[in-house]
């Protein structure tokens, strides 16, 4: 903590008292990694990850899951960073470095294929994708409308379908995001 302030509480996680040191260690280091960085949307990627976690928190059915929340704090570290998997398992364990593997994407992956790769490594990657993509949506009005129209396609056809089947309350706010976003697009 600093000056008093928990800062995932702060950031709108709540963390039972066991699993807080990891989970704190886990946004420190995301915020070290991540510092300075933009995504395409114009916001700032600890931005992302973190609403990932608070995501992760509001739909999974364990929102207290800690190696899970973990992994949604450092599910972009090895793609937009030069840290490699192999720190992430050392730091956090392998359960943890599995996650992040699983959504990390890979070059010349496709948004489907991503997608599938994460369903395929069990339901906790892909709530954690279909968390990332919901965040995803909800920032696309930053993207060129090209690229966001691309966006929104792909997660109508494949992310709102696979939160359907496996995820009904995610879906439903995946699908009220899409609609909004898609609005902006007419």
């Amino acid at each position: 903590m600093t000056n008093g302030f928990d800062p995932l509480v702060l950031v709108g996680l709540q963390i039972g008292r066991a699993d807080r040191d990891a989970v704190r260690r886990a946004y420190a280091w995301a915020v070290a990694a991540h510092y300075g960085q933009v995504r395409k949307d114009g916001s700032r990627l600890i931005d992302h990850v973190v609403t990932v976690a608070r995501n992760v928190q509001r739909f999974a059915a364990q929102g207290n899951d800690a190696e899970l929340l973990i992994a949604a704090l450092l599910h972009d570290i090895v793609e937009n960073t030069p840290v490699p998997l192999s720190e992430v398992e050392a730091r956090f364990g392998a359960r943890a470095a599995c996650l992040v593997d699983a959504v990390t994407n890979r070059e010349g992956e496709s948004a489907a294929e991503s997608a599938l790769r994460a369903r395929d490594a069990g339901p906790d990657a892909l709530l954690l994708r279909l968390c990332d993509r919901l965040d995803g949506i909800q920032r696309s009005p930053g993207r060129l409308p090209e690229k966001r129209r691309k966006f929104l396609s792909a997660s109508r056809e494949t992310h709102l379908p696979l939160a359907e089947e496996h995820f009904p309350a995610l879906a439903e706010a995946m699908g009220a995001a899409l609609a909004k976003a898609e609005a902006t697009l007419r």
